[in-house]
C-alpha cells in the first residue's frame, strides 16, 4: 500500500547518511545552449562534500526522442562537471550510474574484494548508485517515465507534492528507505516504499526550487555469491 508522508513527519526525521545526485546548474534549459552538468556527493542537494570517483561511473542524458549523449565528466574541486547542449525542445533526462564495486568489512577496516579474498569479512557488500534529472525547455510539459536503471524512482506530480514508485528490475519495489533533500537543507528521512513501491510526499507549504527524493536499501543476492547484499542507493532530481 502507498504510504504517504506530510510535513509533521518529515520535520521529524533526520539526515543519517550523505548521497550522490545528478543535476543541471541550470534547471530550464534552451536548445542549442549548453547547460553545465554536475555530479555531486553530500547532505545537502547543491553542496558537494566530495567528487564522485570516476572509475564505475557513467553519464548520460536522454533527450525527448529517446536519443541519448554520453556526457564526460571531469573533476573540479568537489564536483564532476560535465556539459550538455539540447538539440529538442521538450523533456530531458540526466542520468548517472555508479558501479563502486564489491568491499569487505573486516577486522582491518574496509578493503577491496569479497569473501574470497577476505575470508574473515564480518561483511561484503557491492555499492550501487544511480541518480536522474529532469530538465525542461521552456513550457515543455512533464512526462515522468522509467529510464531502465536497476534502482530508480519514478515520479509523478500530484495536487499538493509527488509521489514516486521505487522500481528494482523495473518492478515495484517496497522496502525501499526514502529521504528528502531541498537545495541547501540537510536530507530528511520520511519513511520506507509501501508494498507498492510508492511514496506519497507533501511539499511544503511555499517550497520552491529543486529538490531530490532519494531511496536507499541493500538487497541481498544469490546463494553463493562471493558478497552479501547490493547495496543499492538512487537520487531523484526535481524542481517545484
Amino acid at each position: 500500500m502507498m504510504k504517504s508522508i506530510g510535513m509533521t513527519l518529515v520535520l521529524a526525521g533526520a539526515a543519517a547518511a550523505h548521497f550522490a545526485w545528478i543535476a543541471p546548474v541550470t534547471p530550464v534549459l534552451t536548445v542549442g545552449t549548453a547547460v553545465q552538468v554536475q555530479f555531486g556527493i553530500g547532505h545537502e542537494l547543491g553542496i558537494s562534500e566530495s567528487a564522485p570517483l570516476l572509475p564505475g561511473l557513467q553519464g548520460y542524458a536522454l533527450a525527448p526522442s529517446g536519443a541519448r549523449t554520453e556526457l564526460k565528466p571531469a573533476k573540479s574541486g568537489l564536483w564532476l562537471n560535465a556539459e550538455y547542449t539540447p538539440k529538442e525542445a521538450g523533456q530531458h533526462r540526466l542520468v548517472f550510474t555508479h558501479d563502486r564495486g564489491i568491499r569487505s568489512r573486516t577486522p582491518k577496516g574496509l578493503v577491496d574484494g569479497g569473501r574470497d579474498k577476505n575470508p574473515t569479512a564480518t561483511q561484503a557488500f557491492r555499492g550501487v548508485r544511480t541518480a536522474v534529472a529532469y530538465a525542461l525547455t521552456a513550457n515543455a510539459k512533464f512526462e515522468p517515465k522509467a529510464v531502465g536503471l536497476a534502482y530508480e524512482l519514478v515520479p509523478q506530480r500530484t495536487e499538493k507534492g509527488v509521489t514516486v514508485t521505487l522500481l528494482f528490475q523495473g518492478k515495484p519495489y517496497a522496502g525501499g528507505a526514502v529521504a528528502v533533500s531541498w537545495a541547501g537543507r540537510k536530507e530528511v528521512v520520511l519513511g520506507k516504499t509501501g508494498v507498492d513501491g510508492k511514496m506519497s510526499y507533501v511539499v511544503p507549504a511555499g517550497a520552491k526550487g529543486p529538490f531530490v527524493i532519494l531511496a536507499e536499501q541493500p538487497i541481498a543476492t544469490a546463494k553463493g555469491s562471493n558478497y552479501d547484499t547490493d547495496n543499492y542507493e538512487t537520487a531523484l532530481y526535481l524542481n517545484w
